[in-house]
């Protein structure tokens, strides 16, 4: 699967989600907000913004395995010529 994501659509608005399944289990994750429409937002309570969901693995190993992988995309992101940019 590919998931392409314009710079258009990226925000700074990054969250961290909880959510306890029907088992009891609480699960965590990193959500990066995207610029929607507002015609799509109802209730507040009805937050149906698109977003990008990282749901976290379990073991710490992987985390850090994760973690190192998104400060990779930063220094892409830091260090890529600018005129090949999206705005």
């Amino acid at each position: 699967m590919r998931i392409n994501v314009y710079s258009q659509e990226l925000t700074p608005e990054v969250n961290l989600l909880a959510k306890e399944s029907n088992t009891g289990v609480t699960y965590h994750a990193a959500q990066l907000m995207l610029h929607s429409s507002p015609m799509l937002h109802h209730p507040p309570m009805d937050d149906d913004r698109s977003a990008v969901t990282f749901w976290l693995p379990k073991s710490q190993a992987r985390r850090e395995e994760m973690a190192a992988a998104f400060e990779r995309v930063a220094e892409i992101f830091r260090t890529a010529p600018a005129d090949t940019g999206m705005d």
